[in-house]
């Protein structure tokens, strides 16, 4: 993919998942600590750890897709020729944004029903809150998707023209 699209929204996400990844790494160090070696249970950090989890998730999704390193078996794909393999990825493509449409408009849902909803130990917080971070990594996964798809069909055009 180009890295010159969207280059500082890139490096966003980029720091903020090595901030929350590094965050949850020593929320769950501090629990252990805490909880085994100074005998204090501090109930926090397992809450902070358990949502880091979910955004180092969901948006490490969004930078799977942007790096085009999901889980796949390329053996077969990549012997395909190049206008089948495209048009392989574009049907994988509209699929997996067809299903982000709906997990998006269900988490909408779910940050409504739950926006005073407190959580257990973090006092500030709340579900609605914690529901905020599926949207915005699915957001993020549908725009990498879009741009991936414009540039299969880039692909597709060319090997169109070439033949």
């Amino acid at each position: 993919m180009d890295k010159r699209i969207g280059y500082f929204p890139n490096i966003i996400l980029d720091i903020t998942l090595t901030i929350g990844f590094i965050s949850m790494l020593l929320c769950a160090i501090m629990q252990v600590i805490f909880r085994y070696v100074i005998r204090i249970s501090v109930p926090w950090t397992e809450e902070a750890a358990r949502y880091l989890l979910i955004l180092v998730t969901f948006w490490g999704g969004a930078l799977a897709i942007r790096e085009k390193e999901h889980i796949s078996i390329p053996v077969l794909f990549d012997r395909l020729p190049k206008i089948t393999r495209a048009v392989i990825q574009m049907v994988f493509i509209i699929a997996i944004t067809v299903f982000l449409v709906f997990v998006f408009q269900g988490s909408l849902v779910m940050i409504k029903l739950t926006w005073n909803t407190p959580v257990g130990a973090i006092s500030w917080l709340t579900m609605g809150r914690v529901y905020l971070i599926l949207p915005t990594g699915v957001f993020l996964m549908i725009v990498y998707l879009g741009l991936w798809a414009v540039e299969t069909i880039k692909e597709l055009i060319l090997s169109l023209k070439k033949e």
